[in-house]
């Protein structure tokens, strides 16, 4: 008989454990079916638990319990900040766990039950991060009683975290100053650290102004550029970066990535915000309109590009 996969053992687990209030079916197995965004065989598990025993999940004991010993686990900040993630690979499959205090999502479900959003700018933010994993789907398996039309108001009523235009214009900001700080470790040949910066920095920066904009333009998107690929092959070909093995080539893909990032924003923003002069600085080209640059061809001049909230 084949061993049962993680997406069997854990509903089953949690049905059966009274510290366990609630279990939530989440990510592409939560979208089975759409083709372009559902679970393939590579896929994780992805469940929120709410539980009155969350020091349980500090080590994987719990999992080894139910015949799924880790080979790694990992409980640390998700990637949304609100709440803890335990993270395990197994024989059997990857699994991400949301762990939630179970008390204190009932102390939330009941405010917003009853029509009072919450004070607590703590709270508030944990109901954004809610409702931006349930857009990508959820399918509750436990708690639907008691959680059900929580989560059902959250889903219809909460809108997911966005960028508005003056965090736009921190955000490039932000990017002219690291991209000048990879060039100038570039300059005293610390490759490492720029090819760290290129992708930490500059790439993870261009993935939120692409998912910012197809938002706005009513598109399907996903954060951290997930499953860009399948969506939309365009629209990933703006994030690629050339071969960066050499100083020349780091040098490149960071002039590549600042043309991505003020081509976006321009889309975004319009005139509103403008890449800076860095001629004094012994930088600069990066604001050309050209279609070529050092060697690597880029998209169109952006100044043909409408704004996002223009083409809606």
């Amino acid at each position: 008989m084949k061993p049962a996969a993680p997406g069997e053992l854990i509903p089953a687990w949690a049905a059966a454990e009274p510290a366990i209030a609630l279990c939530v079916l989440i990510g592409s197995h939560a979208r089975a079916g759409d083709a372009l965004t559902g679970a393939d065989a590579g896929s994780d598990w992805d469940f929120q638990l709410a539980t009155t025993a969350p020091e349980r999940f500090a080590d994987g004991a719990w999992l080894a319990a139910l015949g799924l010993p880790p080979l790694a686990y990992a409980l640390r900040p998700g990637r949304l900040g609100s709440a803890l993630k335990a993270t395990a690979v197994t024989a059997r499959g990857e699994l991400d766990i949301v762990v939630l205090p179970a008390e204190p999502l009932r102390g939330l479900a009941r405010l917003v039950m009853g029509g009072a959003p919450p004070a607590d700018p703590a709270a508030r933010q944990a109901l954004t991060d809610l409702a931006a994993v349930l857009a990508g789907g959820y399918r509750i398996l436990k708690g639907e009683a008691e959680f059900g039309p929580f989560y059902a108001r959250v889903a219809g009523t909460i809108p997911p975290a966005r960028l508005g235009d003056a965090e736009l214009r921190r955000i490039a900001d932000g990017f002219v100053c690291d991209y000048v700080a990879l060039r100038r470790r570039l300059a005293r040949g610390e490759l490492l650290a720029a090819r760290r910066a290129l992708h930490h920095q500059l790439a993870d920066v261009n993935a939120r102004l692409l998912h910012e904009l197809r938002l706005r333009r009513g598109q399907s998107s996903f954060p951290d550029a997930r499953r860009l690929e399948r969506l939309d092959a365009a629209a990933a070909a703006r994030l690629a970066l050339p071969d960066a093995a050499d100083a020349a080539g780091l040098r490149t893909a960071a002039r590549v990535a600042a043309r991505t990032c003020r081509s976006l924003v321009a889309e975004l923003l319009g005139g509103a915000w403008r890449w800076p002069d860095l001629a004094a600085l012994g930088l600069g080209g990066e604001e050309l309109g050209d279609y070529v640059l050092e060697g690597h061809v880029l998209d169109r001049d952006v100044r043909d590009r409408p704004r996002a909230q223009d083409v809606l």
